[in-house]
C-alpha cells in the first residue's frame, strides 16, 4: 500500500469532511456536501483491501465494523439499493447541541449518521475513523496524524442557531437536530430540552 496514496485519497478526504462537520453550517439531512465527500470516503476505504492486495473481504469485515460498514455505504453510494437487502443503508445529518439548563445551547458538530438495515445507527465519523486506523495498523503507515474529531468552540447562546450556506448545501428543506446534556459522570447523553429555541441564518460571506 502506497502511503502516500492514503493520505492522499483517504487521510486528507477526512480530514475535509472532520472539518466541515465542525462548523455551524445547516444541511439538508440526505444531500449535501457532507454526504457527497462521506460516499466518496467510504468507496477509497472500501477500496483500501484491493490495494493492499487483499482478497478476502469477509475477513476483514469480520475484523473491524467500521470497515464493513463503510463497504456497505460505499457500495450504496454507489449502486443504490443492494442485492443484499441487509446492506442497505441511509445517510443523515444532525446538527448536535448541548444543552444545559444554566448556559444554554452549545453547538458540537453536525453528525452524519448511518442507517444500516441490519447493523442499526453508527456515527460516520467515528465509524470511518476507526476504518482509518484498521489500515495505518495492519499495514504499518507510520504518520503522526491522530485522527482527532472536530468540535465546535466551548461557546454557550440562548438559542441554538446554524447558518445556511449554499455552497455547501445547493437547496434546503429541512434539518434535524439532536440534544445532549453532560451525565453526572461527564458524558454526553441524549436529553429533551424543556424549550427550545432553534434559529437559521444566512452564513455571514453568503450576505
Amino acid at each position: 500500500m502506497n502511503p502516500q496514496r492514503f493520505i492522499n485519497d483517504v487521510i486528507k478526504p477526512w480530514d475535509e469532511l472532520n472539518t466541515l462537520l465542525s462548523q455551524r453550517y445547516a444541511f439538508q439531512p440526505d444531500l449535501s456536501d457532507v454526504t457527497r465527500l462521506a460516499g466518496n470516503l467510504a468507496v477509497a476505504i472500501k477500496h483500501q483491501a484491493d490495494l493492499a492486495g487483499l482478497a478476502d473481504r469477509s475477513a476483514i469485515d469480520a475484523a473491524s465494523l467500521g470497515n464493513k460498514l463503510m463497504s456497505d455505504v460505499g457500495d450504496f453510494w454507489k449502486h443504490g439499493p443492494l442485492r443484499d437487502s441487509g446492506r442497505n443503508n441511509s445517510l443523515s445529518v444532525n446538527a448536535m447541541f448541548e444543552y444545559n439548563a444554566d448556559r444554554g445551547f452549545r453547538f458540537l458538530r453536525n453528525a452524519l449518521f448511518i442507517q444500516h438495515e441490519t447493523l442499526g445507527e453508527h456515527d460516520f465519523i467515528q465509524r470511518s475513523l476507526a476504518a482509518i486506523r484498521y489500515w495505518l495498523t495492519t499495514q504499518r503507515i507510520g504518520l503522526s496524524w491522530t485522527g482527532s474529531i472536530a468540535e465546535g468552540p466551548p461557546e454557550f447562546y440562548p438559542t441554538s442557531f446554524l447558518h445556511y450556506n449554499p455552497n455547501h448545501c445547493v437547496s434546503m428543506s429541512s434539518t434535524r437536530f439532536r440534544f445532549l446534556a453532560r451525565s453526572g459522570g461527564g458524558e454526553l447523553v441524549p436529553t429533551d430540552p424543556p424549550n427550545v429555541r432553534i434559529e437559521i441564518y444566512n452564513a455571514p460571506e453568503t450576505i
